[in-house]
């Protein structure tokens, strides 16, 4: 319930309908994402993430621009105009989050975080997955992010 919540609320923020919001938020939480992982992230195809980066990039909210080691692979980032849709997607996200949340006091918003901790260690796959799972996250108020603490035990850290 409050997942869908939260795609209604941060879409309704994003400049289309579709998986923007989650394009904007992860490119937020991974400047110079790879078009691929974009793709994986917001589960479209690769053909489907290139339109939606062309889209993004002729709204002028994120730039493309070639990697070092290779120029046929293109990394991504936010403008500045970007950073504030990116804000806005993620203040619905938090606003939605909040209000659902409301009810439980400080020891059950504990015990809830320890429980949400250990199931999305538990659940999760690989790096690719972790992309995913965290394409709605609000990577500044995740500062101690239990998918990156797995991925490093597992030793496969996020480039």
């Amino acid at each position: 319930m409050i997942s869908e919540d939260i795609v209604r609320a941060s879409s309704s923020r994003a400049p289309e309908e579709g998986p923007a919001a989650s394009a904007l938020a992860l490119i937020a939480h991974k400047p110079g994402l790879s078009v691929r992982m974009l793709a994986i992230g917001v589960g479209l195809s690769h053909a489907a993430a290139v339109r939606l980066a062309d889209r993004l990039t002729n709204q002028g909210l994120i730039e493309s621009r070639a990697t070092s080691t290779d120029g046929r692979v293109r990394s991504l980032y936010l403008t500045s105009a970007g950073q504030e849709a990116s804000a806005a997607v993620l203040a619905a996200r938090d606003e939605v989050i909040a209000e659902g949340l409301s009810i439980l006091n400080k020891g059950e918003m504990k015990f809830l975080a320890d429980i949400a901790e250990r199931v999305l260690r538990a659940r999760l796959e690989n790096l690719e997955h972790s992309y995913r799972i965290c394409r709605l996250c609000c990577y500044k108020g995740c500062t101690d992010c239990p998918i990156d603490a797995e991925l490093h035990e597992r030793g496969q850290d996020r480039e």
